[in-house]
């Protein structure tokens, strides 16, 4: 009597391959974006940062109320959000005086719209001539400087100052965080992809054909 083969094992050796899971695509996808994600943030910071600087009103008048706004760009006029700014106004003392004036720290909050603006709320100070120092505070361990000329009280506007913060190398912390993305996210690919291919080549287990 002629054996005739088992219809399950028939597809199974001619029928068409089984496809892979869709899981392994998703998560090698997500685990790339997670890496692109990682390194921008760790990178968002190391790059020229140009600044421009107005006061309302302008000039300030001695006593009287003035807002400073600061906004922040890119190289590619992308707005610069979430820097941590802080500003210190230091007064020209005349030449030969040997006087001294305490700085005037001035705290900046950043604001939703529009992107990249930072502005501050103060008193204006006794009429004279003052350098603006802004302190870009964003990367813990660092503090990067611009200073400007302003002028308190008289007949002439100061307009729009800019200034640039320049590119800094990254500190002990952030070539800590490059070296652990560089080093880890290949690391977690390799092994998720391992895992994932290895359980859609085992397929579905054969069919016992005993006693059959």
């Amino acid at each position: 009597m002629t054996s005739i083969p088992h219809r399950t094992q028939q597809r199974r050796r001619g029928g068409p391959r089984a496809a892979r899971p869709p899981g392994l695509a998703v998560a090698v996808v997500l685990v790339m974006a997670w890496s692109a994600a990682g390194l921008g943030t760790a990178a968002a910071h190391g790059t020229l940062i140009r600044g421009s600087l107005t006061l309302a009103p302008d000039p300030p008048r001695p006593g009287q109320p003035m807002v400073l706004t600061i906004e922040l760009a890119n190289t590619r006029d992308n707005p610069v959000e979430g820097a941590k700014l802080a500003a210190v106004l230091t007064a020209e003392a005349p030449a030969g005086s040997g006087a001294t004036v305490k700085p005037l720290t001035i705290p900046l909050q950043e604001y939703q719209e529009p992107y990249g603006t930072y502005r501050a709320e103060l008193a204006a100070p006794m009429a004279g001539s003052y350098t603006l120092t802004v302190h870009d505070r964003t990367n813990p361990g660092e503090d990067t400087t611009a200073s400007v000329p302003l002028r308190i009280g008289g007949n002439v506007a100061n307009g729009t100052r800019g200034f640039t913060f320049p590119g800094s190398a990254p500190g002990s912390s952030s070539v800590t965080t490059w070296l652990a993305w560089l080093i880890g996210v290949p690391l977690v690919v390799g092994i998720v992809v391992t895992i994932l291919v290895r359980r859609s080549s085992q397929g579905p287990a054969e069919p016992d054909q005993g006693g059959h």
